[in-house]
Formats: structure tokens, sequence, C-alpha cells
């Protein structure tokens, strides 16, 4: 066995052995030394922690023991406004904030973030994947507004390289989108939906203003989860299907008002959006999972063998 001397780092001087497991002071110098990389003084960690949930001046949202500084507006709904923002402090990190209307119904925030725990608790087949694909809160609380009311506030992880929603991209684009993009969009977000639906969840507002598109993975997030329940039912599942339909006929229409369908939309996949946004009684009998093979069917029909697309949310 090959002895070993442990010295100072500041004076050269030996060390007792008890260096090697933990913190001693030098008896020449003073100088507090361990050979351990995995020790730290628990003053010296707690007031690095305070240091990293302190934040900054400029943070103007404070929940769950963290500040957070909103940079731009992403959008408003019936109960909350929602915005990006980093948290402040030591460690930085970016977040979408939801901050509820004065007047908003109490605990509507904090039942969403009970409803996306759930999700993200959900250990069903192909949960190590999906659940990747729902949104994860982080904290909910209470936190004054720039008018320096309280009011409670839900924090979401930032889901990066989404782009906006679905309604966005409509208002951007002005017309009808390509109906190849129509397809894989309904389709990535009827993957998900047979998750949740075995699972027993039903979403209850499926819009394209719930549905966030990633424009370079062609991906879909849906979020405003406040209302969904979980009932086992599959008529509000099939609503769920049907709510969707109309989103993808929203985005396949020319005109404003009630979706029509246009002539531009190939004959499989206009037989199938009809149907779908008005027989639920079929939509039920087919299920996402189902539904999701009679989009790939239909568009097969349409289009022939399935390629890669690119897609640009701004025309």
């Amino acid at each position: 066995m090959t002895p070993l001397t442990l010295l100072c780092p500041q004076c050269g001087s030996p060390l007792p052995r008890q260096a090697l497991w933990r913190i001693v002071s030098c008896t020449y110098c003073g100088a507090d030394v361990t050979h351990s990389e995995d020790l730290v003084r628990a003053a010296d960690f707690r007031a690095a922690y305070l240091r990293s949930r302190a934040g900054d001046a400029e943070a103007d949202i404070a929940c769950g023991g963290q500040r957070y500084k909103t940079i731009a507006h992403l959008g408003a709904g019936g109960c909350a406004t929602v915005s990006l923002a980093d948290r402040s402090g030591a460690m930085p990190g970016r977040v979408v904030l939801k901050l509820a209307h004065p007047g908003a119904p109490a605990g509507h925030l904090a039942r969403e973030k009970a409803i996306l725990d759930q999700l993200q608790a959900d250990d069903g087949p192909g949960a190590a994947y999906y659940t990747q694909r729902l949104p994860q809160a982080v904290a909910v609380g209470a936190g004054a507004g720039a008018d320096g009311q309280r009011r409670e506030v839900l924090v979401l992880r930032h889901p990066t390289g989404f782009w906006g929603s679905l309604a966005d991209v409509r208002l951007s684009y002005g017309r009808a989108i390509d109906p190849r993009h129509a397809v894989w969009m309904w389709r990535r977000v009827l993957e998900v939906l047979a998750y949740v639906h075995a699972g027993g969840w039903s979403h209850g507002r499926l819009a394209p203003e719930h549905l966030l598109v990633h424009p370079a993975d062609h991906g879909v997030l849906i979020i405003g989860w406040s209302g969904a329940t979980r009932r086992h039912d599959r008529g509000a599942q099939a609503r769920d299907l049907v709510q969707l339909a109309w989103a993808m006929r929203a985005m396949l229409s020319d005109s404003p008002g009630e979706p029509a369908l246009s002539n531009a939309i190939p004959a499989p996949l206009a037989r199938l959006l009809e149907r779908a946004s008005m027989d639920a009684a079929w939509c039920a009998s087919l299920g996402a999972e189902g539904m999701r093979q009679a989009v790939g069917g239909a568009a097969k029909d349409a289009f022939g063998p399935a390629r890669f697309i690119d897609f640009s949310p701004t025309p």
C-alpha cells in the first residue's frame, strides 16, 4: 500500500488523515481544507443558496420562493395573461408565467397545476415519451402584477423550439395552410390524445389557441389543461376529437367565421374532416388512435407516400 501524505495547499504543511473525509483546519496557517470534492460547509452552502434565490431588482414576479422577470407577452386567455420570463438569480432559466386576471376564480391556476402534475405522474405505456410532450408545471402561488395587485401565478417550463399557437399561424398566413401540413399537425395531436385518453383524461377545449407548433420538428404541444377531466368518459373524449377536427378545418379555411371546406382540400382528406367534425359517435368508435390511422390513410390516398416537407409558420 502506497503511503499518502496530505499537504495544505496554502502553506504546504502536513495535514491529519481526517482531511480525506472531512474539513480540517491546518494547524500552521489556519486554512480550512478537505481532500473530498463532495464536502462544503453548511453555512457556505446556505449563503450560496440564498444568493441564488435572491433575484435582482428588475424581477417583477415572485412565486415559489423564486423571482422572475417578464420579457415578452405571449397571449391572454379568459382567466390569465401568459408571458415569457427569466428566472433571476444565480441559476437563471427561461419559463412561461400565467398571471390570473383580476377577479379570476380563486384556485383556477392551482387546479391547472394539479392536473398537469397528475398527467406527469401517470405511468401508463409510453409515459416516458408522452409526458415530455405535455406541459410541465414548476410552481403555483400568489404574486404581484405590474399594477401591484396580488394574483395567482402559475410557472411552467418553457417548451424550447415552439413558435406559437396554430391560431398565430393562421393569423400570420391570412389564408389556409397547405393541407399536407395540416396532416402532420392533426396526427401529432392525435398521438398525444391517444395516450391521455387511455389514462381516462379528456382535454375539453381543443382549439387552435391551445395547440403550440414546433416548426423544425413538426411537433405540436397541447396547452390549456385547466378544464381537463378524468372520468374515462368516451363521450368527452369523442368531443376532443370533434373539436380537433374543427381546429384543422380552421387551419384549412380561407374564410373567417365557421370554417368551410375548401375545394383545394383533396377529396379523401375533405371527407374525413367532414365526418370527424360532425359525427361524434363515429369519432368515439374510432378513438384517437383509430382516427390517427384514418388520417394517415386519407393522407396516403391524397398525397402518396409520406415525406417530410419543411414548414414555416410565416408565409
